[in-house]
């Protein structure tokens, strides 16, 4: 797991929606697939109901979400912290 897909998993969440997620991840769609399904591979359950009607949370992705968005809000913190302790 890497914080690249804790962020994918995050954007398809939001648009339920791989394509939409993809365009604003400013990715193809089918890599963005590939490491949603590499994700769940690696967590050991399905994150998303797919069928024809589209996309929805699991009860995992669901139980999931709130850390992932704890891990991104933490992940851009860190990064702002770094950048204003090099500013002095």
């Amino acid at each position: 797991m890497n914080l690249r897909q804790v962020v994918q998993f995050l954007a398809v969440a939001d648009t339920l929606n791989f394509r939409k997620a993809a365009e604003r991840l400013h990715m193809a769609q089918p890599p963005l697939s590939i490491s949603i399904r590499r994700f769940e591979e690696e967590l050991g359950a399905p994150l998303f109901h797919r069928d024809q009607s589209g996309i929805r949370l699991t009860s995992v992705g669901r139980s999931i979400l709130l850390n992932a968005e704890r891990i991104a809000f933490h992940s851009d913190q860190l990064k702002k912290t770094a950048a204003a302790a090099t500013k002095g």
